[in-house]
């Protein structure tokens, strides 16, 4: 939430700048128009293309920097949501944490403590599956032992061949 809170202060500083830009073109052009003679006439069409750039530059950057992480981060845990199969651990909004033991179109049931006490929660409270975020962690880390082993075996065989050179 923090990085959000300076996202949007960093948007906002972007914006008083484009709009400081604008007014500064703007007392530009009045001063330049005051200078022109009465037979030369300033474009008003140019003016008004002038001030609402920055503004529509300033809308654009925020649907990139604000919106479309947002909807893709929505998107990313409605998949999860879908994918919650019996036997996975997930733990909720509220906090509870538990293992998935039947799965329906908009509700699970959990089975939580020592005592195995259930409960039932909406599929949208699901919060997290720490099973998969373990699964995801521990296929990262055979990914980065392969690249490793990759590189040492590269470097190896680098090895091998200048020897066989010399």
């Amino acid at each position: 939430m923090n990085a959000m809170k300076k996202t949007i202060a960093a948007l906002l500083g972007t914006v008083s700048a484009a709009a400081l830009c604008s007014l500064t073109a703007f007392a530009d052009e009045a001063a330049a128009s005051s200078s022109q003679t009465a037979s030369q006439e300033v474009n008003p069409t140019m003016q008004l293309l002038t001030s609402i750039i920055p503004f529509a530059i300033a809308l654009v950057l925020l649907y990139l920097i604000l919106l479309r992480p947002q909807q893709k981060r929505e998107k990313q845990a409605q998949q999860m949501r879908e994918n919650v199969r019996v036997g996975d651990e997930v733990c909720t909004a509220g906090g509870i944490v538990g293992i998935v033991l039947r799965v329906t179109d908009d509700t699970v049931v959990l089975e939580t403590g020592g005592e195995r006490n259930k409960i039932r929660v909406k599929k949208w409270a699901i919060h997290e599956n720490i099973t998969q975020m373990e699964e995801q962690a521990a296929a990262e880390k055979e990914r980065k032992a392969a690249r490793r082993a990759g590189i040492a075996t590269a470097a190896a065989n680098d090895d091998k061949k200048k020897k066989s050179d010399e």
